[in-house]
């Protein structure tokens, strides 16, 4: 058993700490992929908290078979679909990017803009494809976790995936 289904088993029994230790884990992650859907930090961030709080309150709904970060995201995707169906719109947000340390002012620019340009095109794809590219490509998810978040089977997914690729690579092309 490893250390996290260790800290899942506290929590099922009760132990806060074992809860804590999720949270403090998975905060950060939580919030950036809240920022997919609602573009606001500080919303992304209630909703975090709101999926993580409910989680908490319902326990006994998680089946310690599965991996925690999978069933959190999919608590705070449909916490996201709720919140902007009760705000009747769907924003975005610009994929977190990571740091990079630059040697000069002008790779900075260089880096900014080229950040920007993909972040542009990311946009540009529908809503299941930007998720499926965020879970398997930048979260690292495995196909089977990322179709489980998505609400769909494994072929569904690789086929998203697929078709995520392809239209972004088009777009790419397309400005040359």
């Amino acid at each position: 058993m490893d250390e996290e289904q260790q800290w899942i088993k506290l929590f099922l029994q009760g132990d806060d700490a074992g809860f804590e230790h999720l949270v403090l884990k998975y905060r950060q992650s939580a919030i950036s992929f809240g920022q997919q859907f609602v573009k606001d930090y500080y919303i992304a961030e209630d909703i975090a908290q709101e999926s993580f709080a409910e989680i908490y309150v319902h326990r006994a709904r998680f089946n310690p078979a599965y991996k925690f970060k999978p069933y959190l995201y999919t608590v705070i995707r449909n916490k996201c679909v709720d919140y902007a169906r009760k705000h009747a719109r769907f924003k975005h947000v610009e994929l977190e990017s990571e740091i990079v340390a630059t040697r000069s002012a002008e790779e900075a620019v260089l880096q900014q803009e080229k950040r920007t340009f993909l972040q542009d095109k990311l946009l540009m794809l529908k809503e299941d494809y930007r998720t499926a590219i965020h879970l398997i490509d930048l979260e690292q998810f495995s196909y089977k976790e990322a179709a489980d978040v998505m609400g769909k089977n494994v072929m569904q997914m690789k086929i998203l995936i697929y078709r995520a690729r392809q239209k972004m690579k088009r777009y790419l092309e397309q400005e040359g």
